[in-house]
């Protein structure tokens, strides 16, 4: 099929340019295999509206989590875009909670909640809703397959033949978080959309840069503790009931005091009240029960989980990669914004700011030809399944790592030969494995014990 302007993925920044881009006047196909990350999102959008808060202030806030690897005109844009973002949200019917929390490392109120503790569910059923009164978005459930690249990406190829040919594509694919055995991801979070990209000739960068959640159910049925909590007082506490923690530190240092901790680690909000934790945080109380656990008598297990990738496809403050055509939005892209260590909150924020601005210049933008640029061969990788792949990143790519762990792991995925989603999933983290192997000091979300310092190389 023809169209102006192809989506891949229907998350936040998906949903975010496919109405941008139809609202431009644009036919638009959007296409995606499920619903991905932004429906998880527990925690709420970041944006400076109160009267004694700024995008100023907003930036200073994620230039300093971000371990000073930020790109300070990414991060400028963003927040200035913050206020402008929540209106045209709420132009969509969007309808946020009253009043802004504080989450770790900001210092201000900024972060609008939608429904308590189900953001992300409540702000993606505004967004499908909206989807679905615009004539010019055709929806399509597929998997990505490949890219369509010669001199520039004319679209792509999806498993079970569907094949969109498009004036510019825009990849919303998510980040690589999934791949991990533990993690706050669905298995859809796999990089598919960084790795056929970067197959396609595309720059990708900062693969290195994962960021674990530090509170996540530590039980056979994992689930995310979002970082309001803390915000509303909740303590991180050791078998004993003693706290071992700042709580309300960026996440990476929560992560590593918790990764690092002896003994199990625990979440308590006993002290807090029974009313404000059955309004504003219903998903902690029911998935608490769910596991056995009256989270208002007794602590929560927690462990550290992936949760969030900064790297992936290289591109400007209007979305387009070094792939003359192709556009990324969300976390699949690396704006720069997050450098070493994202800001809690910022990622819905920019999923749908740059959401928009992606689709905007891809619809805007007239086509200019690039050279041609082949896809690359894919290693031979053996034996691995993708849960021996979750594995070695958890061993090797998790919260604390060492170059010799790396390299094992890297020698592991590169070995053999196995085909399909194991392949991919295979390759991908090798990718992320040699990008923590070539940076051998500590910063921000990657750190390194066998070098601790934390400086950027």
């Amino acid at each position: 099929m023809n169209t102006d302007l192809l989506v891949v993925g229907d998350g936040l920044a998906g949903s975010a340019a496919a109405i941008e881009a139809a609202r431009m006047g644009a036919s638009v196909a959007l296409v995606s295999a499920a619903h991905g990350s932004s429906d998880r999102a527990q925690g709420g959008i970041a944006a400076a509206t109160l009267p004694e808060d700024s995008p100023r202030l907003h930036a200073l806030d994620t230039l300093a989590a971000g371990g000073d690897l930020c790109d300070p005109s990414a991060v400028a844009m963003l927040t200035s875009a913050g206020p402008g973002t929540v209106r045209w949200l709420e132009s969509l019917g969007v309808h946020f909670d009253g009043g802004s929390a504080r989450e770790a490392a900001h210092s201000l109120p900024r972060v609008l909640h939608l429904g308590g503790d189900q953001s992300g569910s409540t702000l993606m059923a505004f967004m499908r809703s909206a989807i679905e009164n615009e004539p010019r978005i055709t929806r399509y459930r597929a998997r990505l397959k490949s890219l369509s690249v010669d001199d520039s990406c004319g679209g792509a190829i999806f498993v079970g033949g569907l094949s969109v040919h498009a004036g510019a594509t825009v990849l919303a694919t998510g980040g690589y978080a999934g791949l991990y055995g533990l993690t706050t991801n669905s298995r859809i979070s796999n990089g598919k959309g960084i790795l056929e990209a970067a197959r396609s000739g595309a720059r990708v960068a900062d693969l290195e840069f994962v960021q674990f959640h530090p509170t996540v159910f530590d039980g056979a049925h994992s689930f995310l503790i979002t970082e309001a909590l803390r915000g509303a007082g909740a303590i991180l506490v050791d078998d004993r009931g003693e706290r071992f923690v700042d709580e309300l530190l960026p996440r990476d240092q929560v992560a590593r005091a918790v990764a690092a901790h002896r003994g199990r680690a625990f979440i308590s909000a006993t002290h807090l009240d029974p009313e404000l934790l059955r309004r504003n945080f219903p998903n902690f109380m029911r998935n608490c029960r769910r596991a056995g656990i009256d989270p208002l008598r007794q602590a929560v297990p927690i462990a550290p989980a992936a949760h969030y990738t900064m790297g992936g496809v290289v591109s400007d403050l209007d979305g387009r990669s070094s792939v003359d055509g192709l556009y990324a939005a969300g976390e699949c892209a690396r704006t720069g914004v997050h450098g070493a260590n994202r800001l809690a909150s910022n990622s819905l924020l920019e999923a749908a700011a740059f959401g928009r601005r992606a689709a905007a210049a891809a619809v805007s933008a007239p086509s200019v030809p690039s050279a041609s640029r082949s896809r690359s061969i894919a290693w031979r990788r053996g034996g691995l399944t993708v849960s021996d792949v979750g594995d070695l990143l958890d061993s090797a790519a998790g919260v604390l790592r060492t170059g010799a762990e790396l390299k094992v792991a890297l020698t592991r995925l590169r070995s053999g030969a196995v085909s399909g989603v194991a392949a991919d999933a295979a390759e991908m983290a090798a990718m992320i494995c040699a990008a923590a192997l070539a940076r051998p000091a500590s910063v921000g979300a990657h750190q390194r014990q066998d070098e601790p310092a934390a400086i950027a190389s």
